[in-house]
């Protein structure tokens, strides 16, 4: 039987510092009040393994120094009187840490005992991704350690989004991981990453510089607002109100089909799969052109990359799904998305302003509803396709592997009409799909994560035409309103 404890952790004599807040910062903060900030919005996690050695004392006292080394852990969020979103760096405070008691076996690192561990940490990150921050008033980190009488095993972070991106999660459990192993033996703890905070990057986002990408950031969006599809779903929904559902597909052929094409053409697979992304989905929508929101990283820069931040923001992208082969609309997708990823950091309270200007010259509501969401941590195609086994990339092989793959039902998370999440296991490439069921109901969700594999391996070993998808895939498109 498990058992819940929970231990307070202080820390003082921190930096402090307010301000505006970060683009990043800001936009998450739209997207949650736009949704219902009563309920979480994908709050990001990590896990860190313990090593035998240290105690929970231990990593009580790594979790305060943690707050410590990262400003955005110890940051508060708030509207000022003219409804300016400001940040504020608090120097000293206390964070609850909640210790839960596995029971575990006498050999807590043993086969029993790990796989009572990750069947306790599945269960807890279901419930702490989903529980909402009062950003203006808590500590933006939920810590959990789980241990086996006594012995510590792993730790789970969870993390209000506005604090963490899915890069700064990874940076968070990277230094986490550091600063345990070093505890471990008994080294000093390892100095803090070198990384811009919040409080900088917003002095960044003001300064010359960052005041010329911004504004090179909205010229891109008004440019693209004239000539965007107005919606991607120019179809009669069903009757009744949204109906969010999700889905999940792991797949070894898509992750293979998918880097052979990346390396075949010189582009990234974020390109590739956008290139079948649009066109399934044009082909179940019917449409000639797929408008996305790319979902960009906005960390070129080293101090950048290693930020435990939230800095991601969306960037339009409107893909022509014509020509004669899958190629051509992968070399229109990897242009577009790179000119997309230089245009990604902007801000938001602006640039709905000129959507509400775009709506009003064409007299028609902009309904960019569909999100692309590339979270892969290995990008290089050819250091993945070096990952699998020798003797796995031939198309036999490939085609094969499509007997693998695994359709699994996921709670939704998203209120989008469409948007889909990619990411890389050790072996599989997994894509979850959100989506509204008045738009795209169960079977639909289904046909595109299958479509989209199917299309992959297709044009990995021959030629597609844009025009022949949804023969290839079975996906029909589905009525168009008139209007």
């Amino acid at each position: 039987m498990e058992g819940v404890t929970h231990r307070p952790v202080r820390f003082a004599g921190q930096s402090t510092g307010s301000g505006p807040a970060t683009c990043g910062q800001a936009s998450m903060w739209l997207d949650i009040t736009d949704k219902d900030p009563r309920e979480a919005f994908f709050n990001p996690s990590g896990e860190v393994e313990v090593p035998p050695g240290p105690s929970v004392e231990d990593l009580l006292a790594e979790l305060g120094a943690l707050v410590c080394r990262h400003e955005s852990l110890r940051t508060l969020l708030a509207e000022d009187a003219d409804g300016r979103l400001t940040q504020t760096v608090t120097g000293s405070g206390e964070l609850t840490v909640r210790l839960v008691d596995l029971d575990a076996p006498e050999e807590a690192h043993g086969q029993a005992g790990r796989a009572a561990l990750w069947k306790a940490l599945a269960e807890r990150r279901r419930v702490v991704e989903r529980l909402p921050f009062d950003l203006s008033a808590e500590l933006p980190l939920r810590p959990t350690i789980f241990h086996g009488s006594g012995e510590p095993l792993a730790v789970l972070l969870s993390v209000a989004h506005t604090a963490a991106d899915g890069t700064g999660v990874r940076n968070l459990v990277a230094d986490l991981t550091a600063m345990v192993e070093a505890r471990a033996k008994g080294l000093d703890r390892p100095p803090p990453p070198a990384a811009r905070q919040p409080l900088e990057q917003a002095r960044y986002e003001a300064s010359p510089e960052g005041a010329r990408r911004l504004a090179r950031a909205l010229a891109y969006w008004r440019s693209r607002l004239e000539t965007v599809p107005r919606t991607m779903f120019p179809i009669e929904p069903e009757p009744g109100p949204p109906a969010y559902h999700a889905a999940v597909l792991h797949s070894r052929a898509a992750d293979l089909a998918l880097n052979l094409q990346a390396v075949r053409y010189d582009v990234s697979g974020t390109a590739v799969l956008l290139a079948a992304t649009g066109l399934v989905l044009g082909a179940y929508t019917g449409m000639p052109e797929c408008a996305v929101r790319l979902i960009c990283a906005n960390r070129t820069r080293e101090e950048e990359r290693r930020a435990v931040a939230c800095m991601i923001q969306g960037a339009l992208v409107s893909l022509d799904l014509g020509g004669t082969s899958f190629r051509d609309v992968v070399a229109r997708a990897w242009t577009a998305s790179v000119r997309a990823y230089r245009h990604s950091l902007y801000d938001k309270r602006e640039l709905r302003r000129i959507m509400r200007e775009a709506e009003a010259r064409s007299g028609a509501r902009l309904d960019l509803s569909c999100v692309f969401n590339d979270m892969r941590e290995e990008m290089r195609p050819d250091r993945r396709l070096a990952a699998h086994r020798a003797g796995s990339t031939g198309e036999e092989s490939v085609r094969a592997a499509t007997r693998d793959s695994v359709f699994l039902p996921e709670p939704a998370v998203e209120q989008e009409k469409f948007a889909l999440y990619a990411e890389d296991t050790p072996e599989t490439l997994r894509l979850t799909l959100h989506a509204d069921s008045r738009y795209l109901g169960p079977q639909a969700v289904r046909d595109v994560l299958f479509g989209i594999e199917r299309l992959l391996v297709e044009a990995a070993f021959g030629e597609v035409r844009p025009d022949r998808v949804g023969e290839l895939t079975g996906i029909a498109a589905a009525g168009r309103d008139p209007r």
